[in-house]
């Protein structure tokens, strides 16, 4: 899940904000938008990303060396 994103449905925030709870909650998860994500994947040595936002709140996030 990328946070910030605009294409989000208005119908499924409440889902997403329930998936943010349970991810804090139960494995001390971390919330990020695709700044971070961006750096994120550069500190890690991947040269480029696409994400594909899928599945109402979910996306598909593509890394590439």
């Amino acid at each position: 899940m990328v946070v910030g994103n605009q294409s989000l449905d208005e119908k499924l925030v409440g889902i997403q904000y329930a998936f943010d709870i349970e991810m804090m909650v139960c494995i001390s998860g971390k919330e990020r938008n695709e700044e971070e994500w961006a750096k994120l994947f550069s500190d890690a040595g991947f040269s480029s990303y696409h994400i594909n936002p899928i599945l109402g709140t979910r996306a598909l996030i593509q890394v590439y060396p």
